[in-house]
């Protein structure tokens, strides 16, 4: 091994496989800015290229033309395999050459082999040419011996990004690395986050499917990301329909599987977690606020705004961070975005112009997400100036019952209702095409999956494969995998019975149709399949008789328990609920409330407690998710705000519409009543607790000059 070509060998292994890239994804980009940066860098004094060239062997007399990098190779792993192999040099030359592609000097950019030549400065057809095309099966083992090099490493060196495909399998390799430039990891990490992917990629997202969601994050808008990863996007829009799947597709599938939630942040050791924001459209549309959920293994983290506003986050129940209720969603924040930056986590929301929203399984609320799911109700939040665009798309899809509003935030319109029940509407809308029709593209799916079902309880067993016990004619759909077959059919297997269904695989199928029994059942494809549980009923501790249970009488007044009763005993086993009489309302916290407060207009304060889980809960051994601590309170008849502490902060919420609060009136004497008025006097800003907090500080103001 020649003194410049070691040296090369020495600054890669440092630039690409140093100890701090050590569990990151590894892409080998190399192009000729690059290349300079590092010759000045580390003085290399000769190029990359002459350096490359002057190991290769050309008098096919004395061998192949890589033959001594081969025996270097060799020799190499015969002593252990330390450090990176010797054939790094030639293999960040081919990247350098697959980064060159472009459609110039009378080249195509798809022509990979006349930029290899290129590079060693010889003509096209020529001898030498020729033989560093047909030599170029020996670079393809180079990449297999370093990609297999990075996996036995467990992580040391960083973890393998090496892919090919067909049909050029073996130009595969260097073109994979020349996709994604340094600048890209770092966008790539912010679309992860933003998208809401999870590290690792635990429910295995396929490269089709991020893919899918990646043009829809970049539409319309400028991310950064480099011309030829734009380019590489566009060739695969281009060519779906062919069998050959894009090599970006396998990329961003590596790239994902190997994030770890991390920011591409090397100059911050990679330390920062990220997540992207989501928009909650709550109260039936007339309230807006943000959702943080929350990041594993960080409980609570400091973000702040540019300018210094600065926000404290703990997590709370179903997952999401408490503390951002001050942030309210505005025009300006929709249309620019939002970035919330600290030490430990980033929060973001990409402006767009159109949102699509989701009922939360959890919250009950709608939330923003990050695909259309053909068969469910969806909200649509568009913006006026893509509201008409957006009305004409929903009008061509053909749903019903579709309700247009005034949106939250002013500027933007709500379209409620928008579901897709007909897969011949779908097509036709998604085909139609238009700025913002991709808010309308179902995910990708790899695999079958149920939604949807009368669900009677999901299924907590770690590893027992079931997707969940649902009741007896409310079976769920089936969602199958993405594909169009010739005919038209999708084979479809119910317990080991198969049978071929017209149906359009972006449309669930309702299983609920098919009479089934009691029991567990397995549907979906021969590839990929889903168990369910379908029962009449929950049958634990209670009889199969009906009426078995009731409250004793005992001198003409009830029991407190329910108990089980005999038949032919005096008990009482139902109440009726005349129609005038109504309910009181319930008010549910997410979070650990550790003080509350009832508010009237009059002056009154009525203090109210939070309840311990309950012991059934904890005596069935549940998650500890599943028993995060939640205020639920019954409001009585008058109250109308609600103000409560946690380990944040205080805050305070309308227990009745804004314009429904009836002024304050308070005796000069309720200090009480203004101490809890005043706890959380800036935590909202509608006209009315700006009354109320007027009111309370006007008492608090006299006793302070008695």
């Amino acid at each position: 091994m020649r003194a410049a070509y070691k040296h090369w060998h020495d600054v890669l292994s440092t630039e690409f496989f140093g100890p701090e890239h050590a569990l990151q994804s590894i892409v080998l980009y190399l192009d000729v800015e690059i290349q300079q940066d590092l010759a000045e860098r580390h003085s290399t004094g000769t190029s990359l290229a002459q350096a490359v060239a002057d190991e290769l062997i050309w008098d096919e007399q004395e061998g192949k033309l890589f033959t001594r990098i081969q025996r270097q190779c060799v020799e190499w792993a015969n002593s252990g395999s330390s450090g990176p192999p010797p054939s790094l040099p030639v293999l960040a030359l081919s990247v350098l050459a697959a980064t060159r592609m472009a459609s110039s000097d009378g080249m195509l950019k798809t022509n990979f082999y006349g930029r290899w030549v290129q590079l060693f400065g010889e003509q096209a057809g020529s001898y030498r040419a020729n033989k560093l095309v047909h030599a170029f099966l020996d670079v393809t083992e180079m990449w297999e011996e370093l990609h297999t090099w990075l996996e036995q490493t467990g992580g040391l060196y960083g973890t393998s990004t090496v892919s090919t495909g067909d049909p050029y399998w073996k130009i595969g390799y260097p073109i994979s690395q020349a996709l994604v430039r340094g600048s890209d990891r770092q966008v790539l990490t912010r679309f992860f986050a933003a998208t809401r992917l999870r590290p690792n990629n635990p429910n295995q997202v396929s490269g089709r499917e991020l893919l899918r969601r990646l043009r829809v994050w970049t539409s319309g808008h400028d991310r950064g990301l480099s011309h030829r990863l734009l380019d590489e996007m566009d060739y695969a829009a281009e060519n779906a329909a062919e069998s050959n799947e894009p090599l970006i597709t396998s990329l961003l599938r590596r790239l994902a599987d190997d994030w770890d939630g991390t920011l591409h942040e090397p100059e911050r050791g990679h330390r920062r977690r990220a997540h992207g924001l989501r928009l909650v459209v709550a109260d039936r549309g007339s309230r807006a606020e943000w959702l943080a959920e929350a990041v594993d293994g960080l409980p609570e983290a400091q973000v702040s705004m540019p300018g210094g506003r600065t926000f404290m986050l703990r997590k709370e129940y179903g997952g999401v961070y408490g503390g951002l209720e001050t942030l309210q969603p505005s025009l300006q924040q929709l249309a620019d975005g939002v970035r919330l930056e600290g030490d430990m986590l980033v929060l973001e929301w990409v402006p767009q112009e159109v949102v699509l929203l989701r009922m939360h399984p959890h919250l009950g609320e709608w939330v923003s997400t990050e695909y259309f799911e053909p068969g469910e109700q969806h909200w649509i939040l568009a913006a006026d100036t893509a509201a008409h665009d957006v009305r004409t798309m929903v009008e061509a899809l053909g749903t019903r019952k579709v309700r247009e509003a005034v949106g939250p935030v002013a500027g933007w319109r709500l379209f409620k209702g928008v579901r897709a029940v007909s897969g011949t509407g779908l097509t036709r809308t998604l085909d139609r095409g238009g700025a913002h029709v991709h808010v309308l593209e179902p995910q990708v799916r790899q695999r079958a999956e149920l939604s949807g079902g009368l669900r009677i309880a999901p299924e907590y067993r770690g590893g027992a494969g079931v997707a969940g016990h649902y009741l007896r004619g409310g079976a769920p759909d089936l969602r199958l995998p993405v594909g169009e077959p010739p005919d038209g059919l999708v084979e479809v297997v119910l317990d080991g019975r198969a049978e071929k269904l017209r149906a359009d695989p972006r449309i669930p199928f309702p299983l609920w149709l098919v009479p089934l029994e009691e029991g567990k059942h397995r549907v979906g494809t021969a590839q990929s399949s889903e168990l369910f549980t379908l029962h009449d009923g929950l049958h634990e501790g209670v009889p199969p008789g009906t009426g078995s249970l009731g409250y004793h009488c005992v001198g003409g007044t009830a029991a407190r328990r329910l108990t089980e009763v005999e038949s032919a005993e005096s008990v009482i086993r139902g109440a009726c609920l005349p129609v005038s009489c109504v309910l009181p309302r319930t008010e549910l916290v997410r979070s650990a409330v550790l003080e509350a407060v009832l508010v009237d207009p009059g002056g009154r304060v009525l203090k109210v407690q939070q309840q311990p889980t309950p012991t059934w809960m904890r005596q069935r051994g549940l998650p500890e998710d599943v028993l995060s601590p939640c205020l639920e309170i019954e409001v009585p008849e008058g109250y109308v705000w609600l103000v409560y502490r946690t380990a944040a902060r205080w805050s305070v919420r309308a227990l009745v519409e804004d314009p429904r609060i009836p002024p304050p009136t308070p005796d000069a004497d309720d200090f009480a009543w203004a101490y809890a008025v005043l706890s959380a006097a800036d935590r909202l800003r509608t006209p009315a607790w700006r009354d109320y907090v007027a009111a309370a500080s006007e008492i608090v103001g006299k006793r302070g000059v008695s």
